[in-house]
């Protein structure tokens, strides 16, 4: 057993600074010991912030140099595959964030390399973690719906064009990433899977309705902006995802958030999350056949396990979930879920969806 798992985290986002340092300071057994980003700067001021004692700008020599157990890649998607495959080939444990890569091509050799280096892998899917789903989750397996027959899983996030997501451009251009289809896509793709288990059939619409600037002002070749996904499941159910930016949203709109509904042959839930919100939104009804109304259903103090409802995302800092989950699997040699290979699943529906969109047909996996 491992007293220390020592960890280096390849990226330098709010996200990098908000969450994975934090979680892992949270761990007892976990530790952030080098940080690599493009911008020293700003490498060397999270590293002050977070008692990080080494800083890189060079991925290669922060695997090559620094005393590493296991490596957090926290970079844009067109950046996970070669930062992934240089973290296996020497031999860290991976915990990469999604989607898993630019390409099924790319996750399925991302795949391999871990298994075969027999390390521990995991994609950083957020919404397993959320007390929210979790519960979600235990009043599917528990048979509230029954057998499902349809679902719909929403997420407009209203981005553009009030927004300003300098930080996420990268995400709608062409040339870095599959645009809304993946940077939202992933998470409710992941979902669905989680949920009602693999898809067999994918067909998709993919649309661009908000023209996206190069930081320097000049025009990008743009990305979807907004993503219609139909999917047929192993089980017989068929399910519709939608994930988009170019949305007017609020609070006071139903539609805002984290949408999800699903009915089945015994009851219908519908549950509307947003743990981004202050306070966050979480809101779970059901209907079940025979009943006399809807019902409002609370989540259990043991998914919360002392966390403020308003505020989910503290149970990334106390329970064995995300970056704690990682650190624990390593420790104790435990399974790790969400592993490579859902990353790799979600990565052929997102693939399948743009297949599906540029040929209008629907694909088979």
């Amino acid at each position: 057993m491992r007293e220390q798992v020592r960890i280096g985290l390849i990226g330098t986002s709010d996200w990098a600074d908000g969450f994975h340092l934090p979680a892992v300071a949270s761990h007892e057994s976990g530790g952030v010991v080098a940080i690599c980003g493009r911008d020293r700067q700003r490498a060397e001021a999270l590293a002050e912030k977070h008692g990080v004692p080494g800083v890189y700008t060079d991925y290669r020599a922060m695997i090559d140099q620094a005393p590493l157990d296991a490596v957090i890649v926290a970079t844009p998607e067109d950046l996970h595959h070669p930062m992934t495959m240089a973290a296996l080939e020497a031999g860290k444990h991976v915990l990469c964030e999604k989607p898993m890569a630019f390409s099924t091509a790319e996750s399925q050799e991302m795949l391999d390399a871990a298994e075969a280096a027999g390390v521990k892998h995991m994609i950083q899917f957020t919404n397993r973690g959320l007390p929210h789903y979790r519960f979600v989750k235990q009043l599917l397996d528990d048979g509230y719906v029954g057998e499902p027959y349809q679902a719909y899983f929403s997420w407009p996030t209203g981005w553009f064009p009030d927004s300003d997501i300098a930080g996420h451009r990268w995400a709608f251009d062409a040339r870095r990433a599959k645009g809304a289809a993946s940077e939202l896509g992933a998470h409710m793709i992941d979902l669905a899977r989680w949920f009602l288990g693999d898809v067999v059939r994918v067909s998709a619409t993919l649309r661009n309705f908000v023209e996206m600037l190069d930081e320097d002002g000049t025009p990008m070749e743009n990305a979807n902006d907004s993503a219609y996904l139909l999917l047929d499941f192993v089980g017989g159910a068929h399910g519709a995802v939608h994930v988009g930016s170019p949305n007017i949203t609020g609070d006071d709109l139903h539609h805002s958030g984290q949408v999800v509904v699903i009915s089945g042959s015994d009851g219908t839930l519908e549950a509307r999350c947003d743990p981004w919100t202050d306070p966050g939104v979480s809101e779970i009804r059901g209907l079940r056949r025979g009943a006399s109304g809807a019902a409002t259903l609370t989540i259990p103090d043991t998914y919360l396990d002392g966390a403020d409802p308003d505020d989910m995302f503290e149970v990334f800092m106390s329970q064995s979930i995300g970056p704690r989950l990682f650190i624990d699997a390593i420790i104790h040699d435990l399974a790790v879920s969400p592993s490579f290979s859902d990353g790799h699943a979600v990565q052929r529906i997102i693939d399948a969806a743009v297949a599906s969109n540029l040929t209008g047909t629907a694909q088979v996996l």
